[in-house]
């Protein structure tokens, strides 16, 4: 349970917060902010969720290979709408920096062999 309401938080903090947890994964992969497959696997955490919520005595508890799927994923997805956008905007940010050097400034900057 507590992966699906990650992926929650997760959507949340990128703006997504009208609607179910289904709609806001799909309109996630609409617009780009995870890929096709991420979403499946989205949908895959949040319904094991709600096999949790709503088991009843019978249903087996989740094996820790299945947990720690869930929490790959989840880590995996903070990774890639988070971490990864932040890195290749640093480095964007880097290059340009690089670029508006003048050339003998650029060259000073590295190192002598």
């Amino acid at each position: 349970m507590l992966c699906a309401s990650s992926v929650d938080a997760l959507l949340k903090e990128k703006g997504l917060k009208a609607g179910s947890l289904y709609s806001r994964i799909e309109q996630a992969a609409r617009n780009g902010l995870i890929t096709k497959d991420m979403a499946e696997w989205a949908h895959e955490v949040r319904l094991d969720a709600n096999d949790e919520r709503h088991a009843d005595e019978q249903a087996a508890l989740p094996t820790e290979p299945e947990a720690r799927r869930c929490i790959d994923f989840v880590r995996a997805l903070a990774l890639f709408m988070f971490v990864l956008p932040s890195m290749v905007e640093q480095g964007r940010k880097e290059t340009a920096q690089k670029k508006a050097q003048p050339a003998g400034e650029a060259n000073a900057a590295l190192p002598r062999r």
